[in-house]
């Protein structure tokens, strides 16, 4: 890894974890007013998370792995199948 591939990787790690503590936060905010300050954070914050993923992605240095169709599909009716039971 190169230093800026260094910098974008632990930005985006840092960005990722940050959004998932203002989901948190905005679950858990005392008040109309904070949760929607958390909830324009969270934004902030996700949009710069996709920026850094976008441009580690255009680099090369965030490979995704892409599921195959079946793979999908079986995922998929797992899912069905939970929010059925869960619907009863």
């Amino acid at each position: 890894m190169n230093k800026e591939q260094d910098i974008v990787m632990i930005l985006l790690e840092l960005e990722k974890n940050m959004v998932k503590n203002y989901a948190t936060a905005i679950t858990e905010a005392s008040s109309d007013e904070l949760t929607e300050k958390f909830c324009e954070l969270f934004n902030m914050s996700m949009n710069a998370q996709r920026d850094l993923f976008n441009l580690a992605n255009e680099k090369g240095w965030y490979q995704l792995e892409y599921a195959k169709t079946n793979k999908l599909d079986t995922t998929e009716k797992k899912l069905t199948n939970k929010l059925s039971e869960m619907n009863k």
